[in-house]
């Protein structure tokens, strides 16, 4: 249910916003094409707020009408306002009244649906899974009389009655509330009884049900999509001129601009993919200070840090700020106790520069 619905919501986005956009394309003019854009989901419009209003008159909440004509706007969205509740309406109220609207337009869809288009027919001659019974299923689906007009009326009723988030902010008490007494049932270990008793009857079957007509509701919106895309592609290609939406409001501009404009956005995604982010340097990347054999080689000198090491955002801060070490040549030849850091070890095990043994030499290098 969730991914079904999450899924119609971004198809009626899309859907909004490129019918107010083929509006202005062929009209030039806002305010036209808002009118004729209200004019279009006209159906689903006056269900909705009929059904709003008789909620407001169940519940005993008091509704104004404002019916006015649509104002100018550059946004692909439907402002319905056309019934206002009163001010002080409390936010539960205000949610059962908006939840309304959609299930009377789920309820209205779902009659069309079955008794109408006969989708159950058509549903069970594509699971056959042959070729001739597709053509056969859309053969039939589509020659249901007055066939585009039922789709028309179910495409504007289901793509209204979607509620606001912001008004459905009054059931999260009771979600909370559900929530709650179902943790309560879990601690006390008959959770999953309730839960399988909850789902083995008529709850199943009305989730079934609604999962149903969504995705009727999303098959219709999918079909509209591709047909809506290609009529607005025609009339790009035609009259040259295109828009895009950006926050929702829409920015008008000539076909070709927009696709340079997708050009370079492909370009940055490029580049930013083929960037790859700077290494990382660690300790054991730095060669460390190895002592030389007894008695003959000075330590290797001590790693020291390049600037373009330093630069490196990987260089920790203490690297970065460590004093640069100048490591040089130690003479064979004992020095006095104020140069003891350089002065080699001396071990007992180290041979005598004296005893002229080159060999011995040798084996120490």
């Amino acid at each position: 249910m969730a991914g079904l619905l999450y899924t119609l919501r971004r198809l009626q986005v899309w859907l909004h916003q490129h019918i107010f956009k083929v509006g202005w394309l062929v009209l030039k003019n806002y305010e036209t094409t808002t009118i004729l854009y209200y004019a279009f989901f006209l159906p689903g419009v006056f269900l909705y707020e009929l059904s709003y209003w008789f909620a407001a008159g169940l519940l005993n909440v008091r509704a104004d009408r404002a019916i006015a004509w649509p104002e100018r706007q550059e946004i692909g969205e439907l402002k319905l306002s056309f019934v206002n509740l009163a001010p002080k309406t409390s936010p539960f109220r205000i949610a059962i009244i908006t939840l309304i609207p959609f299930l009377t337009g789920l309820l209205i869809v779902s009659l069309i649906a079955n008794s109408i288009l006969n989708v159950q027919e058509f549903l069970s001659l594509l699971n056959n899974g042959y070729l001739t019974d597709v053509s056969a299923a859309i053969n039939q689906f589509t020659s249901a009389q007055d066939f585009w007009l039922w789709l028309y009326i179910t495409f504007t009723i289901s793509n209204t009655s979607m509620p606001s988030m912001n008004d459905l902010r009054g059931l999260r008490g009771v979600l909370i509330t559900v929530a709650v007494i179902a943790g309560i049932l879990f601690v006390l270990g008959i959770g999953n009884e309730a839960v399988v008793a909850f789902l083995a009857g008529t709850a199943t079957d009305a989730l079934n049900n609604l999962a149903g007509v969504l995705a009727v509701i999303i098959g219709i919106d999918i079909f509209m999509v591709a047909v809506l895309g290609t009529i607005e592609a025609v009339i790009e290609r035609i009259t040259g001129d295109s828009a895009t939406f950006k926050n929702g409001k829409m920015v008008t501009m000539r076909r070709a601009e927009m696709l340079e404009e997708r050009a370079k956005e492909r370009d940055r995604a490029t580049r930013r993919s083929k960037t790859s982010p700077a290494p990382q340097l660690t300790i054991y990347q730095f060669p460390l200070p190895v002592p030389g054999p007894p008695g003959r080689e000075a330590p290797t000198p001590a790693f020291e840090i390049t600037p373009e090491q330093a630069a490196l955002p990987g260089t920790s801060a203490a690297i970065r700020n460590a004093p640069a070490v100048i490591s040089g040549s130690v003479s064979d030849k004992p020095t006095s106790s104020s140069t003891t850091s350089a002065q080699p070890f001396a071990s007992p095990f180290a041979s005598s520069p004296d005893d002229g043994d080159e060999e011995a030499e040798n084996e120490v290098s």
